[in-house]
């Protein structure tokens, strides 16, 4: 556990050196660092949300190890047990754990695209201020003009 903790900082410290010399990002790197949890707002430069990703995917990250500990507790007990009633009531607090258990994965993977996501349209706008000032829009004579400057 203590190296798999090691690897993912590691990791991480790769992200935030890699995303502080560009000018432009691109969102499809943004989108492949945000398999590490918060590695994509890194790379954007956005230590908030960052840390928000981190916080929420480390919250059901420790939930889905806790309700899995829960689900092997209450299993080996059932095993152990020989009164029927017992045995039942610990294959029910089982059974109750393995449903907060995947939903705990499903909370996981909605969170993670989101993340990939939100990471992807951030590296779209990264210079958009920049790039704001090359589109003009003109009103002449009842018409619409975009301009566009390379």
């Amino acid at each position: 556990m203590k190296t798999t903790v090691f690897w993912l900082l590691v990791m991480l410290l790769l992200v935030c050196g890699l995303g502080a010399e560009e000018d432009s990002k691109r969102p499809l790197k943004a989108m492949a660092y945000s398999i590490l949890p918060g590695g994509g707002q890194v790379y954007n430069q956005k230590y908030l949300k960052a840390g928000v990703v981190i916080g929420v995917q480390a919250y059901l990250i420790g939930n889905a190890f806790y309700h899995d500990s829960q689900r092997d507790k209450y299993s080996k007990k059932a095993a152990r047990e020989s009164n029927l009633l017992l045995k039942e009531s610990y294959l029910d607090k089982k059974q109750s754990s393995y449903e907060k258990l995947r939903n705990d994965y499903w909370w996981m993977a909605i969170t993670a695209v989101l993340a990939a996501s939100d990471a992807f349209v951030d590296a779209h706008l990264y210079d958009f201020e920049k790039r704001k000032s090359d589109v003009r829009l003109k009103f002449e004579d009842k018409t619409m003009i975009l301009e566009y400057h390379w």
